[in-house]
């Protein structure tokens, strides 16, 4: 079998209609439809009633994670939009609208639209309290990034994919050593800064390559769970961070958002008392 025969992109919904936005969409706007999306998914998890349960939820984030990841690479998006060409799967913005317009039909979307009124009405009794965080989260893109040329932007990537591979053996020597100690590896945000100095990757890199601000980046190492509205823009954000350093999404992200929902708990318990 062939590359395109074997490629996942046929089994896939379209990155860009997964973020809702054409093929000639800039990196701040793949950004800001990233964001977006999050703040959709945030929408529903502060609902009194849930429309979607946790692992719909989780596979939400997931997707639109990987479609960022991927459309805000500009070497990565260069090669899925040319798999997307020889698969035949269409790029041009006409067929974007109509993909749209079957995804607006899909009974997910029924869903939400049947309950979107009291969503919204739940959301206006909390948007006072976080107003001033969600303005943080949400705003524009740091400078540095709207910034970017497509060729530095390709040079932040040919970067830090050479610094991923020429890890490899270290990152090995470094698990090797945790199971030695303590019988097997357990992230947290200790273990996940160690792992990004090892590489030698900055916060400031990190930043560039991933769109957040080192803020958050920053948050997610010292584990200052404070510094996001809710677990969704954690999750969202910690997704990115992992798939700039080359890691395994589903134990990093699993184990630590173990350790913020035990830490949200703690805090409730103590406001009890």
């Amino acid at each position: 079998m062939s590359t395109v025969e074997n490629s996942p992109i046929l089994n896939e919904v379209n990155y860009y209609r997964i973020l809702s936005i054409s093929n000639t969409s800039t990196l701040v706007e793949i950004r800001n439809a990233y964001e977006k999306k999050l703040e959709e998914v945030h929408l529903e998890a502060i609902a009194a009633y849930s429309l979607f349960p946790e692992e719909e939820t989780e596979q939400q984030l997931l997707k639109y994670g990987q479609a960022y990841v991927t459309l805000a690479n500009p070497i990565a998006r260069a090669k899925y939009d040319n798999e997307l060409k020889l698969t035949g799967i269409g790029t041009q913005e006409s067929d974007f609208e109509e993909e749209s317009t079957g995804i607006s039909e899909s009974p997910l979307a029924k869903k939400n639209e049947q309950k979107k009124t009291k969503t919204a009405t739940l959301y206006k009794k909390y948007k006072h309290v976080q107003a001033e965080e969600k303005h943080e989260i949400t705003k524009s893109a740091p400078k540095e990034v709207v910034g970017q040329t497509l060729e530095e932007r390709q040079d932040f990537y040919n970067k830090l994919a050479v610094k991923n591979d020429l890890t490899e053996e270290s990152l090995e020597e470094y698990y090797s050593k945790l199971k030695a100690h303590g019988g097997k590896v357990s992230y947290n945000g200790a273990v996940l800064k160690q792992i990004r100095e090892l590489k030698s990757i900055s916060l400031d890199e990190l930043a560039k390559i991933t769109c957040i601000r080192s803020t958050y980046l920053e948050a997610i190492e010292e584990e200052n769970f404070n510094k996001f509205t809710s677990e969704i823009y954690l999750k969202g954000y910690l997704i990115c961070y992992v798939e700039a350093l080359k890691l395994d999404p589903d134990q990093i992200i699993e184990e630590y958002i173990k350790l913020y929902r035990n830490n949200f708990e703690a805090v409730k318990d103590r406001n009890v008392f």
